[in-house]
């Protein structure tokens, strides 16, 4: 009976791992596809990319010190996926690496990342699910919070270092984004997770088994994780500096932060369908931004691809053959 079992087991197993293949391999042409896409909007000539490795060569310090700062970036996502759950399931950081690269990916070809509530939770014990979806929540609320913040304070610059035309239509939107920004961080603080409430809605009350835990996050904790979010927005904010300085981009530096965190604003609060959607929302802010002060379009571009790649594409990639160990 044992061997017959065993068979069965086998038999089962031996479709499923030729059916996982067959999906990387369809997600790894599609990403490919999508990548070539993307580089194919960039419009490089010949003389543009001549010039563009001539003046990398130069920048060669800035444009590693960029790639560098992926690690720290990533090293503060774990930290913050490590605290918010380790209660919930103990999990080595490789595991939660794992965590984090699966919901990068899942989020790829899914509206509005939501993708990345699924790839996170997915490996962790189906009673923990729910309650994991709801921690992620938070931390995309404060990930979010952190880019209003940063946003804010880039409008409200623009608004105190632009002429007269400019600062009348940006006297509003300084203003109204300092409330957010206030109201918001009450919000990261009061912030709460009812199931009592989701269960009287009869689609999902089917879902929502008696036994989940209410998300209650206290002070303290809620601090660290916001805390851990504005360091990865201060980090995006270096990162976008050091690769278009290298790409030979060389503005004052009160440009190169409303320039950033109006790309980061846009693409966390607008949301693009997917990634990929992200990265056009950032084109889009980039070149119009910076095109008001008479920055190279073509540049531009190219660097703002450039973040994108090493930020979300390679992880992306690399997701699909990491494997950590138990």
């Amino acid at each position: 009976m044992g061997k017959i079992l065993n068979l069965k087991e086998q038999n089962y197993k031996i479709p499923t791992n030729k059916l996982l293949k067959w999906l990387k391999l369809a997600f790894l042409i599609g990403i490919f596809y999508l990548l070539a896409r993307q580089i194919s909007g960039l419009k490089i000539d010949q003389a543009l990319f001549k010039e563009i490795l001539k003046t990398l060569s130069r920048n060669i310090g800035y444009f590693l010190g960029a790639i560098f700062l992926l690690f720290p970036n990533y090293f503060l996502e774990l930290w913050k996926w490590q605290i918010l759950t380790t209660h919930v399931e103990t999990r080595n950081k490789k595991e939660s690496l794992r965590d984090i690269l699966k919901g990068l990916a899942v989020g790829l070809f899914t509206p509005y990342m939501l993708g990345d509530f699924f790839g996170r939770t997915a490996s962790f014990q189906r009673k923990n699910r729910t309650y994991v979806a709801a921690l992620n929540l938070f931390n995309s609320v404060c990930q979010t919070y952190s880019s209003i913040f940063f946003g804010s304070s880039a409008i409200f610059l623009w608004y105190l270092v632009s002429e007269n035309g400019l600062k009348k239509i940006l006297l509003f939107p300084s203003i109204l984004m300092l409330s957010v920004s206030i109201l918001g961080l009450l919000f990261v603080f009061k912030f709460s997770f009812s199931w009592e409430k989701l269960r009287k809605i009869k689609v999902l009350r089917p879902y929502l088994k008696k036994e989940l835990t209410e998300l209650d996050l206290s002070n303290m904790l809620r601090f660290k994780i916001l805390s851990l979010s504005i360091s990865r927005t201060i980090i995006f904010n270096l990162q976008f500096v050091l690769f278009y300085y290298s790409f030979g981009l060389v503005l004052k530096p009160a440009l190169y932060f409303i320039g950033i965190n109006l790309i980061l604003l846009v693409k966390t609060v607008g949301g693009g369908l997917n990634i990929f959607g992200d990265l056009t929302l950032r084109e889009f802010v980039s070149v119009n931004f910076f095109g008001l002060y008479k920055v190279d379009e073509s540049l531009v571009l190219v660097a703002t691809f450039t973040v994108w790649f090493i930020n979300i594409f390679i992880p992306v990639l690399g997701s699909l053959f990491f494997q950590p160990k138990s």
